[in-house]
């Protein structure tokens, strides 16, 4: 008790002293409005930390329609049924997967990928998308160990898919894919040609190390391509970033959603129909 009151008596001089010293006062006054100053950056940041979410919205949406990765999993089998395309392998993708969706190739660390989500999210939910479907295979998911990545060996099994889509997508002549056509009649053909120079390549990027170009995404249609619709596989469309095709002045989510919607229902510039106005 005698030492706490010791310390209670020299602050109470402290104090005392500082009262009775006028020049005191307005320094240390001074003193304490410049250290709340220099303090505000180290406030603000741990108050940002305390209310930081680190989690990544966009690539959870990607994850919940993730299709599984392991052998003769779903992203194995619908690419096989992809490759070997037939009425029997039609069929077998109906069942499983649907008559019509999009099939895309995405990763956590492309920003094109994060950045079309809202595109997606908008078309559906005001429905401008009817029975909207979505399966993304996701390129950068790792092993357990986390040495390999899991989707590498599966679409480079199917690696004849790839090689079709080569064919149709990356050698074809511009009249020959409706995208290409009406996507130069908008002046628009250094987007064919960003196009064409990936499509090249898909077979090689498939057993590369770098892997396929992302967002690379597909329109799987199967009504349409059996009533003769362009496509290759039952693949009537194949685009990477589809933002690229929203040509208003400041995309947001909702000129997004209208590409998807374009896209979908094979609308402007997606629309087959050499006669249609775009």
């Amino acid at each position: 008790m005698k030492i706490l009151r010791a310390i209670g008596h020299f602050f109470a001089k402290i104090g005392r002293w500082i009262a009775n010293t006028a020049w005191v006062q307005p320094l240390l006054i001074v003193g304490g409005i410049f250290a709340i100053i220099f303090s505000i950056p180290y406030i603000k940041r741990g108050f940002e930390n305390l209310f930081k979410n680190d989690t990544d919205t966009d690539y959870q949406w990607y994850e919940g329609r993730a299709l599984s990765l392991e052998e003769n999993g779903q992203a194995d089998r619908l690419l096989g049924y992809l490759e070997s395309y037939d009425s029997k392998n039609a069929s077998k993708i109906k069942d499983e997967f649907g008559s019509k969706f999009f099939l895309s190739f995405s990763k956590q660390s492309c920003s094109n990928c994060k950045d079309a989500v809202e595109g997606y999210v908008n078309a559906s939910d005001n429905g401008y998308v009817k029975d909207f479907k979505f399966y993304t295979i996701l390129v950068d998911k790792m092993d357990s160990d986390g040495k390999e990545y899991l989707a590498k060996p599966i679409y480079a099994k199917h690696t004849g898919l790839f090689e079709q889509l080569v064919e149709y997508f990356g050698e074809c002549d511009s009249n020959d894919y409706p995208l290409y056509r009406n996507l130069e009649l908008k002046n628009k053909s250094s987007i064919v040609t960003s196009m064409k120079t990936k499509s090249s390549k898909l077979d090689v990027a498939s057993t590369s190390d770098e892997g396929l170009d992302t967002p690379l995404t597909f329109l799987v249609d199967l009504e349409k391509a059996e009533k003769g619709y362009y496509h290759t596989n039952g693949i009537t469309q194949l685009f990477y970033n589809y933002i690229d095709f929203d040509f208003s002045d400041s995309p947001n989510s909702a000129t997004k959603g209208m590409v998807v919607r374009d896209i979908w229902n094979y609308q402007g510039i997606f629309n087959p129909d050499p006669d249609a106005q775009i």
